[in-house]
């Protein structure tokens, strides 16, 4: 989850939000539906929307103030800002999509293990979660797959609740 600080960071530079946009769509083109077709076209609308603030030189932006269209103009008054939902955003698609190997310090294959061997106490969708995560023998788990493993251990005792 990004912070408050860092959020502000990314949201106010164009160079940036550009950068995590193109390279969470250069994943989009690796992994198939990684993304909903709303993320993708928001995703895509960020990334041209901070390019086109990049590529203005001062001239241009002087030049485009006194310009007779409206989206010029303003494009030119414009300081590259994100509001505070849209950086959110950006944020949540990409923490969605960031595997992580170990929760607290302890590997989601050890997790996956213990779970596995417990798992008789689980209700049915997460017994078969569970089931599934250990036949598959994965190490790494993106953010929502990573959340109910955590869910699950905590219910059989297996990691603290404050972890």
């Amino acid at each position: 989850m990004a912070s408050a600080r860092e959020i502000h960071a990314v949201s106010s530079d164009p160079v940036k939000v550009r950068n995590l946009a193109v390279s969470l769509l250069a994943m989009a083109k690796v992994a198939e539906s990684i993304f909903s077709e709303w993320e993708l076209i928001f995703l895509r609308d960020l990334a041209d929307q901070s390019a086109k603030v990049i590529a203005l030189k001062p001239k241009e932006r002087k030049d485009l103030k006194f310009s007779g269209r409206r989206a010029d103009v303003l494009l030119a008054l414009r300081d590259f800002r994100l509001t505070t939902r849209q950086a959110e955003k950006l944020f949540e698609i990409r923490d969605s999509v960031t595997s992580h190997s170990d929760i607290g310090g302890i590997s989601v294959r050890n997790l996956i293990n213990r779970c596995y061997e417990a798992r008789s106490e689980l209700l049915d969708g997460d017994y078969e979660f569970v089931e599934r995560l250990w036949k598959s023998g994965v190490s790494e788990l993106q953010t929502p797959a990573l959340m109910r493993l955590k869910r699950c251990s905590i219910q059989l005792g297996e990691l603290e609740s404050y972890v």
